[in-house]
């Protein structure tokens, strides 16, 4: 493998800047703290957060497209791939704030308006692919980000663990400080990876300034385009599906495991450090497969370990690993077999995420138009936001019901089922010539 140059190292490490937000806010430290904390009940707090992630899929379901095409209009896109960055950064400060007794509703809010602009700024971020990277080299570069992502989720899981082995003084006496400086360390996240490639990295040529209108018809054109050409409908649809059901399992997957063990802050920090490892190797090992099996195939190994991950972790629970009892009873955290075997569920998940998020995003980049890349990684965002509210949505519906998150978690299963079905349908994609 020839060395990275300055731009591909620089893009490399641009969605390094999502993940500890990802990490600590969605996923493992926050979220728990959100639904067992600050609600009154985890129903009620799994409900809410699983309607602010649903309104924020929604309203990227419309900005995506929108904004990708006015940005293709102008042609520069790192205004706007700092814009986003900003607006996460700002949003994630403020969590900080979320001490106990917060009403949900001022929480919500600035969880709302992160998980849209850390969309926005992943957007951005791939649109620069073809920019940064050869297209013999996209694919190594897609699995190299992925892994270096995973990197920086496992530093920041890192700091978490550390806090809480050794709170500093200004977290001594604060109230759940641990858990609210989730928000503030994943924005330092943002500022330290996106800002290599903002102050290196090549943007787009042209000079021509942003045009709502030229966008606008720019995006009616391509939605033509895009929907007449079967390949890349069908590519679409999977990429829908299968976001739906990721979502599912990202949003929900720590706050499970806080249920159904007992888990606190430290042990979920744990949990996603052991879970980010496998990500990492997904990350890495993804970028070398590719090249191998190419990106299509790379994509249908990760949905199958994600759906044996996912149902593996529906039959684990207090008592049961796989859906065998295991007549052992919790204590200590992970000093039992289930708890040992949720921890293995979730590591397929993630090795299987890594492929096929990696896989996904070079199967775009190489099926897109050069000109009008932007746009198509906005539409590659909208199809992996225009329903990825249902799955949030109707697990808070299923928790409000059953008092539960566990039979939410079968609604993912069956999106990435359907998902792995029609990607199997799709033409591997042509690798395009600069």
């Amino acid at each position: 493998m020839a060395r990275l140059t300055r731009q591909e190292a620089a893009w490399s490490l641009t969605e390094s800047a999502n993940e500890p937000y990802l990490n600590l806010v969605q996923r493992y430290v926050f979220a728990p703290y959100f639904a067992g904390t600050i609600a009154a009940t985890q129903a009620e707090g799994a409900s809410i957060w699983g309607y602010a992630l649903g309104a924020a899929g929604l309203a990227i379901a419309i900005l995506a497209p929108v904004l990708g095409s006015i940005a293709d209009s102008g042609a520069r896109l790192k205004p706007w791939l700092a814009g986003a960055g900003l607006v996460t950064f700002l949003a994630a400060l403020s969590l900080w704030f979320a001490a106990p007794g917060t009403p949900l509703l001022a929480v919500a809010i600035p969880i709302f308006i992160a998980g849209v602009s850390v969309e926005l700024m992943n957007q951005f971020g791939n649109a620069f692919l073809p920019v940064a990277a050869r297209p013999e080299r996209m694919g190594l570069l897609s699995g190299l980000a992925f892994g270096f992502s995973q990197l920086a989720g496992i530093a920041a899981l890192l700091v978490v663990l550390t806090l809480s082995a050794a709170p500093p003084v200004f977290l001594a006496g604060v109230e759940n400080g641990i858990d609210r400086m989730a928000g503030p360390i994943a924005a330092g996240a943002v500022l330290l990876f996106l800002g290599p490639f903002l102050l290196v990295g090549t943007d787009r040529q042209g000079d021509g300034r942003a045009s709502v209108r030229q966008g606008l018809q720019d995006l009616k054109s391509t939605l033509r385009e895009a929907w007449a050409d079967r390949n890349m409908r069908l590519f679409l649809i999977v990429r829908m599906v299968s976001a739906d059901g990721m979502a599912v399992i990202f949003a929900f997957g720590a706050v499970l495991g806080a249920a159904s063990f007992g888990w606190k802050a430290d042990t979920l920090a744990r949990f996603g450090l052991a879970i980010t490892c496998f990500g990492v190797i997904g990350g890495f090992s993804g970028g070398f497969i590719d090249g191998r099996i190419g990106a299509r195939r790379l994509s249908l190994l990760g949905l199958i370990f994600m759906i044996a991950g996912a149902v593996s972790v529906i039959l684990t629970d207090a008592g049961r690993m796989f859906g065998i009892p295991t007549g052992v009873p919790l204590g200590v955290p992970l000093a039992s077999p289930q708890e040992w075997g949720f921890m293995a569920s979730g590591a397929l998940i993630a090795l299987g995420a890594a492929f096929t998020l990696a896989g996904m995003r070079t199967m775009m980049a190489m099926l897109a138009p050069r000109d009008r890349i932007a746009a198509y990684f906005g539409l590659y965002s909208f199809v992996g936001k225009a329903t990825a509210f249902v799955g949030p949505t109707l697990v808070g519906l299923i928790a409000s019901l059953t008092g539960s998150v566990r039979p939410g978690i079968a609604v993912a299963v069956a999106f990435l089922l359907v998902s792995f079905v029609l990607l199997i349908r799709v033409r591997s994609p042509i690798r395009q010539v600069a």
